[in-house]
C-alpha cells in the first residue's frame, strides 16, 4: 500500500508542477498506456499512435496558453488511464478477468448513483 501511496503522491505533484513541459506529458502517457495495456499490443500500438499523432498535431502551436492547457490536459489524461481503465482478457470459460489495482477503487461514485442490488452467482 505505501507504494501505492507514494505512487499517488508522485501523480499529484507532477501533474500540479507549474514547469510542466509537452515531453513529460508525452512519457507519462506513454507510461500509463504501456502498464494498463501490457500485454495487448494490437490496443497498446494504437494508443501510442494516438497520442504521438496528438503530440504531433500540436507540435507548432504558437498559443503558449492553449499550449498549456493541452499539456495540463495530457498529464489529466495519464491519470486517468492509470487509476480508471481496466484491461479485461477472456478465459478459457468465455468470461472476461481482469485485474484492478487499489488506486483504482479509491474514487468517490458519481453524485445520484444507486448501488445496485446484489447478484446471485451461479
Amino acid at each position: 500500500q505505501l507504494s501505492v501511496l507514494r505512487e499517488r503522491e508522485r501523480m499529484a505533484s507532477s501533474v500540479s508542477r507549474v514547469g510542466q513541459t509537452a515531453r513529460g506529458a508525452y512519457r507519462l502517457l506513454l507510461r500509463s498506456v504501456s502498464e494498463t495495456f501490457k500485454g495487448d499490443d494490437f490496443t497498446l500500438l494504437a494508443a501510442k499512435k494516438e497520442i504521438r499523432q496528438k503530440f504531433e498535431d500540436s507540435r507548432d502551436m504558437a498559443d503558449e496558453k492553449a499550449r498549456s492547457d493541452l499539456i495540463y490536459e495530457a498529464y489529466d489524461a495519464a491519470e486517468f488511464i492509470k487509476t480508471h481503465v481496466v484491461q479485461a482478457e477472456m478465459t478459457g470459460e468465455g468470461r472476461y478477468k481482469m485485474s484492478a489495482t487499489q488506486s483504482m477503487s479509491e474514487d468517490q461514485p458519481p453524485e445520484g448513483w444507486v448501488e445496485p442490488p446484489p447478484q446471485k452467482c451461479s
